[in-house]
């Protein structure tokens, strides 16, 4: 073959490629909100896992807060790392920014529908800075679910 006919076919790859798989705001909000239902469902299976594990222990309420807290970060974890994958690997920072965000606005939401012993209880800096701390965690389960793998030996079967 030709070096014309590489260049061409070549040419015709990537802008192939570029026009269908193109990266945009559109198409990452959709990945995100796509990945938030799969986030929450995470985060039940989580629950329940968290929750079987604390009724085997002496004093359940004793842990529930720090079972809690582990939870919500757990959750946001797996939220950036299932974004990032829906959207192929592509921005890391944009969906784990973006799915912390939705996290952040569904929790803020379903906090108004508590009970009004629970909302006094909870301080609010507190609670702020612990919604605030789901950036920096949905963000780190981005950017290692966007790593490369390394090129490691193969095994032959």
């Amino acid at each position: 073959m030709s070096d014309t006919k590489k260049k061409a076919a070549r040419k015709h790859r990537t802008t192939q490629g570029a026009r269908d798989g193109a990266p945009n705001l559109g198409s990452m909000m959709k990945c995100a909100l796509c990945a938030l239902p799969i986030t929450a469902g995470v985060g039940l299976l989580l629950l329940v896992i968290f929750t079987a594990i604390l009724l085997n222990t002496r004093d359940p309420g004793r842990y529930h807060t720090a079972a809690g807290i582990g939870l919500l970060y757990l959750t946001a974890f797996f939220g950036g790392l299932i974004a990032t994958r829906l959207y192929r690997r592509r921005s890391p920072l944009l969906c784990g920014l973006t799915e912390a965000m939705l996290l952040i606005l569904l929790i803020t939401v379903a906090a108004f529908f508590l009970p009004n012993e629970w909302r006094s209880a909870t301080n609010g800096g507190l609670s702020l800075l612990a919604r605030l701390l789901l950036l920096p965690v949905s963000l780190l389960g981005a950017m290692l679910s966007a790593r490369k793998r390394t090129g490691g030996r193969r095994r032959r079967r």
